[in-house]
């Protein structure tokens, strides 16, 4: 058990951090783009005549994120980055519940059950909203597919946290 901790204390650190990157791209991505609709010609963004942008690393001139200057496009990026920051942060929550001394919580099984549900209705709420603007479709049902696997694992990891739940409680009334 003490790889367990030590791997899920790594990956919750991996997982967390990636979360943290995935949200403060898109306040920076949101801030810069809300910036050069203000103040048009900012220099970290650039926009072209065909209706592109390219935001820049901050203090750089390095490309960061592309993209078209749209609406629609902008909207389902932002949701990407925000859905997929949110799915790390959940993640490392449940490497910190296989971190914890007792593995059987209810807590734990709480948060198998947030991970589970997110994984079910955040993609398909995205997948019904991309119906009305995106081109790409195919590759979001791929996508919701997956996360639906994912759900569906995190289902199984919840009901079986939650039987050692009741199992460890009937254990700690016998004795």
């Amino acid at each position: 058990m003490k790889n367990v901790r030590i791997i899920a204390s790594i990956l919750f650190l991996i997982s967390r951090a990636v979360a943290v990157v995935y949200f403060v791209t898109a306040l920076y991505a949101t801030l810069v783009l809300a910036a050069n609709e203000v103040f048009s010609g900012i220099s970290w963004v650039e926009t072209t005549a065909q209706g592109r942008f390219t935001i820049m690393y901050p203090f750089t001139k390095t490309p960061f994120l592309l993209g078209e200057y749209t609406f629609e496009f902008i909207l389902m990026m932002m949701l990407g980055v925000v859905g997929y920051g949110t799915f790390a942060w959940l993640l490392s929550e449940v490497f910190k519940i296989f971190k914890q001394e007792k593995l059987f919580t209810q807590n734990g099984v709480q948060t198998l059950t947030i991970f589970y549900m997110a994984n079910f209705i955040v993609p398909t709420v995205v997948l019904l909203i991309s119906l009305f603007f995106e081109e790409y479709i195919q590759y979001l049902i791929v996508f919701t597919l997956l996360h639906g696997v994912i759900g569906i694992f995190a289902y199984f990891m919840a009901s079986i946290f939650n039987q050692g739940v009741l199992l460890q409680n009937d254990q700690d009334l016998t004795i």
